[in-house]
């Protein structure tokens, strides 16, 4: 699976290309296609690649309702929810990604969060993201502006789309994260705010038209304050597909209400009692997309909203942000949604709904995930002070598809089918690197495990795979050898991987770095001794630019603390800080933003700025990859 996700992740329409101008093959590939692991995919056609082929995240780790009050957060995508989504935990990103997908929509959000690993992992992967402001400084708290100011919410967003912005949205260098496309105002306005905003009198949906751009106000006013510059993010506002009959346009047909208000309150925002500080009928103009949630089938769109749509807001972009027909056959419906966007200019796509059931929302809203939890536990989730269980997923079979709603997910967007064998056992990228980990491996008695813990092993060195004839052959060789031989153990294999066999290049840019699959918990003590330890350097005296990110600031210290050593340094043994460290070469670090200017004697690479018509910097860009900035190794780093 994880073969299939690391090649899915390379291949067009949304891979990269190298400097030169070469499709990278990185080591994981170059291992999965010794091993013969090669995507079976469904093929699309072009127009379909160019399209938004989303799943919706919320990965509540929970079986039941019982727990679901006392979670302290809903924000999935920071840094302490890694071993949920990061390639050495449960994986998600990867699995979405396999899947074809190539975007990613999110929901909770707390700007005290860095957001950062997240986004450098959906970029590695080929995935776009889409993330939303959180309820909270629109109704969650006493001080909202549902509560306190009258339904104008510029003072309560602005400060943390701030936060937002100086925690992992904008690059070092002042721009959007690359991977990040779209940004949310605000999820199902419509029923929150207030929630008879479609079904009272005319008040209702002048209330919600200002809270909506009063917030995009604010957001403005935080890139102002920030100094955000190079290409922009798109922004929507997520209405549902509910008939709004206090609208006053469109008040017979579902969602069309919704958006025409919020268009005229764009251009004429007096008229709903807002005066904004900045220019936000420009803004509409050239970085909005609307989009709407619904479980209506697909042969309903066409008569009962684009056509309407079309006719009326020519030029605005619009997509599903969620979309899932439960009783439909899957392949049929998706099949079907997805050919309406192709012959729509205006229809960008659509993101599934949703990647894992939802069991603490009980009844029919555990109907949606393709994805159930199973029994065997991936990891442990340290969760600001909260522990749970990360649970393995376990395929969902769908009858009136003929098959699991993952797989059927995966023939509409052009993925590969998910191999659930894979899924509840010992991750190769996850498990020590030690004879513990190696054991672990080799008792799946999968050649194709075994070459990923292989690969992590030779990352870990600093090393990379060499083009050169014969490669393939002699990676596959080598790691059915160290599966079906059993007195070879992990010292064999370091020994022999350290000797430098001739397909291997050492990198001497290679530094000793925090490894970006662990949870800032895990981090935060390896620096703590190292500091302790340290002579050559002073852990007070960290630069600006490295002092605001926990994984940066561990990258400042163990590459100074691992030079200390000297020649008498090793990797597997001196830079692994209890896990929480990698050796890598420069190809890995490479992709993690501000990392590089944190390390000693290395040029910071050149900043990657997003393209606006692949990564959301223009309106329109229809969800394709982001750019991966390079790196092309999958060790679990």
């Amino acid at each position: 699976f994880f073969c299939l996700a690391a090649l899915k992740a390379r291949l067009p329409p949304v891979a990269t290309m190298t400097r030169s101008g070469a499709a990278p093959r990185g080591p994981l590939v170059a291992l999965c296609l010794a091993l013969g692991q090669r995507p079976v995919a469904a093929a699309v056609s072009d127009a379909r690649a160019s399209l938004i082929r989303g799943v919706s995240y919320g990965p509540v780790p929970l079986k039941s309702i019982e727990g679901a009050s006392q979670l302290p957060e809903d924000d999935w995508f920071c840094n302490e929810a890694v071993a949920m989504w990061g390639r050495a935990g449960r994986g998600d990103l990867r699995v979405i990604r396999s899947l074809g997908a190539n975007f990613v929509r999110l929901y909770g959000n707390n700007p005290n969060n860095d957001h950062t690993n997240f986004l450098d992992e959906a970029r590695f992967l080929g995935l776009s993201v889409a993330a939303g402001l959180s309820d909270y400084p629109y109704f969650q708290h006493p001080g909202s502006c549902k509560a306190s100011s009258e339904y104008n919410c510029f003072s309560q967003v602005m400060p943390l789309y701030l936060m937002n912005l100086r925690n992992g949205f904008l690059t070092p260098e002042g721009e959007y994260h690359p991977a990040l496309k779209y940004m949310n105002i605000l999820n199902e306005p419509d029923l929150k705010m207030p929630a008879t905003a479609t079904t009272g009198d005319r008040d209702g949906p002048i209330q919600m038209v200002r809270a909506i751009i009063s917030g995009f106000d604010a957001m403005l006013e935080a890139e102002k304050v920030a100094g955000v510059r190079g290409p922009l993010v798109n922004i929507t506002a997520t209405f549902s597909y509910a008939v709004c009959s206090a609208c006053e346009r469109f008040p017979d047909k579902p969602a069309l209400g919704q958006i025409a208000a919020l268009d005229d309150g764009m251009r004429n925002p007096e008229k709903y009692g807002y005066k904004p500080k900045n220019d936000i009928t420009a803004a509409y103009v050239a970085r909005f997309t609307h989009s709407f949630n619904t479980q209506n089938p697909a042969t309903d769109l066409q008569v009962q909203f684009m056509n309407d749509y079309s006719a009326t807001f020519p030029g605005m972009p619009v997509y599903i942000g969620e979309y899932h027909r439960v009783p439909a056959n899957q392949t049929e419906d998706l099949d079907t949604i997805l050919g309406i966007a192709e012959v729509h200019p205006l229809f960008l796509g659509i993101s599934f709904f949703e990647y894992q059931v939802a069991y603490w929302k009980t009844g029919s809203e555990m109907d949606f995930g393709m994805f159930a939890l199973g029994d065997y536990v991936v990891a442990n989730l340290s969760y600001f002070s909260h522990d749970y269980k990360v649970w393995c997923l376990k395929p969902l079979d769908h009858p009136p598809s003929g098959m699991t709603k993952s797989d059927a997910v995966a023939l509409a967007y052009g993925g590969s089918p998910v191999d659930p064998a894979l899924l509840c056992q010992p991750n190769p990228l996850g498990v020590p690197l030690s004879q513990e980990g190696f054991l672990a491996v080799k008792a799946q008695r999968s050649p194709s495990q075994m070459a990923l813990f292989m690969e992590r092993v030779v990352s870990h060195m600093g090393a990379v795979f060499v083009n050169s004839a014969g490669l393939e052959d002699a990676l596959a060789s080598l790691s059915r050898k160290y599966v079906e031989q059993s007195n070879l153990d992990f010292s064999d294999l370091a020994s022999y991987l350290g000797s430098g066999p001739g397909y291997l290049s050492f990198d001497p840019n290679a530094r000793c770095i925090a490894r970006r699959s662990v949870d800032p918990t895990a981090i935060a003590p390896a620096i703590d001794w190292a500091c302790h330890k340290a002579t050559s350097f002073s852990c007070a005296a960290i630069p600006a630019q490295c002092d605001n990110n926990t994984y940066r600031i561990a990258d400042y210290i163990f590459s100074r603390y691992y030079r200390e050593l000297g020649s008498a340094a090793s990797p597997l043994e001196h830079c692994d800080f209890g896990g929480a460290a990698v050796y890598a070469p420069r190809q890995v670090y490479g992709a993690f933003t501000g990392s590089a200017a944190c390390l000693p004697d290395v040029e910071a690479l050149p900043t990657t700025s997003r393209s606006p018509d692949s990564s959301g910097g223009a309106r329109g860009g229809g969800g394709g990859a982001p750019s991966s900035g390079g790196a092309t190794s999958g060790g679990g780093a």
